[in-house]
């Protein structure tokens, strides 16, 4: 019930069941403990929601209440506050460890220092050298500063370890096919990566983004159209209101651009895209 009342926005309802549980000492008050985080959170009560956090000081949802609290102190202070913070956290394990390492490049990159977190997992890849998912996240940084040999290199990495792992496939693609090169093995990775997740919005993006390159817009807009119904992502965004403004339809372009700008007025590949086109 207090799930339920977080799903339809009833917070008060929600923090009420939550307490509720409390008192009845279940097995796993740390989950608990960080629903009432969230829903303080919510409801604008940052030192409340921290407060909840902090009642977690080990166990297997301990780097959970850490990230988190950390979510929030780049919200109402700073990132650099958020990543000071996450720097004094120890981890104690892998997966533990992998996650702070993901945040914190997370926090450099959505604050466009992205040579910054670059430099964060290239120190970091001695000690992950199995894992599919930090290779990944490097590729991807590789690829923000055009390094394009190494992003190929940890992705088809990645790949070897992880034979279904579609958003490698997807993300080998579809820097093909940004690039406007080898398209035809654009196709293919992106059309691997479908068969795997066929629903994923970004996976629906690259192969419309695909289409785009071909000079099929038609199926460009197909695809890319689908993608965006599933998620209004600012890429989606400035990918659909380019195919529209190849067809001629600027005005509808101009009215998905302006919508995602007023939800994402940072978003680089949104203003590039206004930019050129413009």
């Amino acid at each position: 019930m207090g799930l339920l009342s977080v799903e339809l926005e009833d917070y008060d309802l929600a923090e009420k069941y939550f307490l509720q549980s409390l008192k009845r000492n279940p097995k796993d008050k740390d989950q608990i403990f960080i629903y009432l985080a969230k829903i303080a959170d919510k409801k604008n009560q940052s030192e409340a929601a921290i407060t909840w956090l902090n009642k977690i000081n080990n166990g297997p949802r301990f780097i959970e209440s850490k990230l988190i609290t950390a979510e929030i102190i780049a919200r109402k202070e700073s990132v650099d506050k958020a990543l000071e913070f996450l720097n004094g956290l120890k981890a104690n394990s892998p997966e533990e460890k992998l996650s702070l390492v993901q945040s914190k490049a997370s926090y450099l990159t959505r604050s466009n220092r992205h040579q910054e977190a670059f430099h964060l997992m290239q120190n970091e890849a001695s000690n992950f050298p199995h894992s599919p998912e930090f290779k990944f996240d490097y590729a991807l940084l590789a690829d923000k500063l055009n390094n394009y040999d190494l992003m190929e290199k940890l992705l088809r990495e990645a790949i070897k370890i992880k034979p279904d792992y579609a958003v490698a496939y997807n993300a080998l693609g579809y820097s093909y096919a940004d690039r406007n090169i080898n398209l035809e093995d654009a196709k293919k990775y992106i059309e691997i990566a479908l068969s795997i997740a066929p629903n994923n919005h970004y996976i629906l993006d690259s192969m419309g983004w695909l289409y785009y390159r071909l000079g099929k817009l038609d199926s460009a807009l197909s695809f890319i159209q689908k993608a965006y119904d599933v998620q209004p992502d600012p890429e989606i965004a400035a990918h659909l209101g380019e195919i529209l403004w190849a067809q001629g339809r600027k005005k509808e372009a101009n009215d998905i651009w302006d919508i995602s700008l007023q939800s994402f007025p940072d978003n680089e590949i949104l203003k590039e895209t206004l930019k050129r086109l413009h």
